[in-house]
């Protein structure tokens, strides 16, 4: 129920059944805030309520919604009811340090000298001759100087990015929901991998859209699965991350790429191609982009390699969408700042882009061996990114893993946030940027293998 006084239904998709039942409630209720299903300002139900839909006393939801309140994650009105608030920074401080879960759920990259060289390139942008020019109007696509600087740094001897094709947006979700709306309306199917990104699940989600799980093998989508699903469901549209697939890791080869290309002309689809973390390879591997160009849309970001409040990515649109695309940029945010645009062309050409992106495959690289120490069974990579794909044992279901991650202090990626259908992934994603360092990031990796070696207890679902 948000504040309008309009009753929300929320209810718990599962509740773990270690330890006390008050807090298997607010688990729940963090995790789905983490995932979206809750937002600030729901109304959650009376306690009474909530209480009857899960078999519990009224005491224990009580308890609950008390210490949801005491983590600053929900807040109580008398005579309005409970309703859901973003955690400020004052009530995270003040709360004990004992409810602060270590979060390998979510994708970040390791802190390294990003903060200092963004610092030393603001401080350049915003002196008053070089802030004026960027503070008014500009084209709905960005400034043509930087989208040729970008569309320069982006290209390769395969890909030629051409400047009047490429867009500037707010972060790659950004991107990819524009190139959505182009190719795309409510109702349709889209085909995806089975396991597959889970903002593009949020994007669909939002945009009534289907989608159509494509089973995948040692390389990510496979092209016969790709043929099956597409003349089965009559759908149009593909979205694929061929580098680095997002959460299994894996990264086609040049053959699967070409596979997947020839598939899609002989099928008549379009493509969306999610390159986000091709800058982890030395050299960005040959996109499906440069394979099929007047049929693939294709997504890059900065937010993924410098911070992920620095919000810029861009989308690479077929010829016959320049008009559309410019059209929708327009309606959706008129332009993308430029002081960030600005700072990206000051990276590039200074070479400190070049020196982050060093450093962080050097990170990533360091932290994957951790991985692959505590579970050298996981899937080896050539040029590993910030999270692994983490096979698990086959009494142990990725929901059951979840949970107990949960309940000794650590957030791993549930199964819900990335599948597509209701299958058993058998591994789950683990993310290994968050920790501050590799000391800490072993520890949190062996204490995930301590609870591998035990048995499993049953999650109790209440979806």
């Amino acid at each position: 129920m948000s504040l309008d006084g309009t009753f929300s239904g929320w209810r718990p998709r599962k509740l773990a059944s270690e330890g006390p039942r008050y807090l298997a409630v607010v688990g729940a209720l963090e995790q789905d805030i983490a995932d979206g299903r809750l937002s600030d300002g729901d109304r959650l139900p009376p306690h009474r309520d909530l209480a009857r839909e899960l078999n519990l006393s009224v005491g224990t939801v009580s308890k609950a919604y008390q210490e949801a309140e005491q983590r600053g994650i929900v807040s109580g009105h008398v005579g309005q009811g409970t309703f859901v608030r973003r955690r400020s920074a004052a009530s995270a401080e003040v709360a004990s340090a004992r409810h602060e879960a270590l979060n390998l759920a979510l994708n970040v990259p390791a802190q390294g000298s990003e903060t200092q060289i963004l610092s030393a390139l603001f401080g350049e942008v915003v002196r008053e001759r070089d802030l004026a020019p960027l503070l008014g109007y500009h084209p709905h696509g960005g400034i043509r100087r930087h989208r040729e600087i970008i569309a320069a740094s982006l290209s390769h001897t395969v890909f030629a990015v051409e400047t009047e094709r490429l867009f500037l947006c707010n972060g790659a979700q950004h991107a990819i929901d524009v190139a959505l709306r182009l190719v795309a309306k409510p109702g349709d199917s889209i085909l995806v991998d089975a396991y597959t990104y889970s903002g593009f699940k949020a994007i669909a989600a939002a945009s009534h859209l289907n989608l159509v799980p494509v089973q995948m093998d040692g390389e990510g989508m496979d092209p016969e699965e790709l043929k099956q699903a597409c003349r089965t469901s009559g759908a149009r549209v593909l979205y694929c991350m061929p580098t680095l697939q997002s959460p299994t890791a894996r990264t086609m080869s040049l053959a699967r790429r070409q596979s997947i290309a020839e598939v899609v002309e002989e099928l008549d689809l379009t493509v969306i191609e999610d390159d986000v973390y091709g800058f982890f390879f030395t050299e960005r591997p040959v996109p499906i982009a440069s394979l099929a160009p007047s049929r693939t849309f294709y997504v890059t970001s900065y937010s993924k390699c410098l911070a992920p409040a620095f919000r810029l990515g861009t989308l690479t649109v077929p010829k016959a969408y320049i008009a559309q695309a410019e059209l929708l940029l327009h309606a959706s945010a008129w332009f993308v700042a430029p002081i960030l645009s600005e700072t990206v062309l000051r990276l590039i050409e200074s070479g400190k882009l070049e020196e982050l992106l060093r450093e962080r495959r050097v990170q990533a690289l360091e932290r994957y061996r951790v991985f692959l120490d505590v579970f050298p069974k996981a899937e080896r990579l050539q040029f590993p990114a910030f999270y692994g794909w983490l096979p698990l044992p086959q009494e142990w279901s990725a929901d059951q893993f979840t949970a107990a991650a949960r309940a000794r202090g650590i957030l791993v990626t549930p199964r819900i946030a990335s599948a597509v259908g209701e299958t058993e992934p058998g591994a789950v994603r683990i993310c290994l940027g968050a920790p501050k360092d590799t000391n800490e990031l072993s520890n949190a990796l062996q204490t995930l293998d301590d609870i591998l070696r035990r048995r499993p207890v049953n999650v109790v679902s209440v979806a």
